[in-house]
């Protein structure tokens, strides 16, 4: 959990540090699915996650920044096939309903090119590259397996703020796909965001 705090303090201070008369800041509630071993482990659709992220304008067109979220993700599995165990010289299967819980965290810096600023709507398309942690729980009865981990995230992304008057402050809309390396004993990490939130452009 260190590395977490660490992290977003360093973001913290990157988003500060950034002019805020050439700057964009959104906030973001984050609606989550999870795609291939991410859709395997949890296929629901989550509706827990937030995000922040602040972007500093370097050319007309062209911002630079940073963004952090954290997502939620949950199932409950019935009648699943028992789970072969192996810990410290104990093997054996276990089974149950399955209470199934990812908690991902990316810290990523971002760029975004911004083909229409002086329109009504503006459209906006870019990447983030940086690190994600992901916290794994499998809950069966009183029996919990887990594992955690950092891998290099990558998140390209497409979006929209729609600004409300002349005050600078209007509705940001963004559909993502997080992608995460393998981390410890987890696999790939996969998922698909839809974020809606306020946008402030100074």
């Amino acid at each position: 959990m260190k590395k977490i705090y660490l992290s977003a303090l360093l973001f913290i201070g990157l988003i500060t540090g950034m002019n805020a008369q050439q700057s964009y800041f959104s906030f973001n509630w984050e609606i989550s699915k999870g795609m291939g071993e991410t859709g395997d482990f949890i296929g629901t659709t989550n509706l827990r996650g937030i995000s922040f992220e602040g972007r500093y304008f370097v050319e007309d067109k062209l911002s630079v920044g940073g963004f952090m979220s954290w997502n939620t993700l949950y199932d409950k599995l019935s009648n699943e096939p028992p789970i072969e165990f192996d810990y410290d010289g104990t093997s054996g299967h276990i089974s149950g309903t399955q209470r199934r819980t990812l908690n991902v965290i990316p810290i990523l810096v971002n760029a975004h090119y911004w083909p229409e600023l002086d329109g009504k709507i503006k459209p906006y398309a870019g990447i983030g590259l940086g690190t994600v942690y992901v916290e794994q729980r499998n809950e069966i009865g009183l029996t919990s397996f887990y594992s955690d981990g950092w891998g290099f995230g990558a998140q390209p992304e497409i979006g929209v703020f729609i600004p409300l008057g002349y005050t600078g402050t209007g509705i940001n809309l963004a559909a993502r796909y997080l992608y995460g390396s393998s981390a410890g004993e987890m696999g790939s990490l996969s998922m698909f965001n839809f974020a809606i939130g306020f946008g402030f452009m100074h």
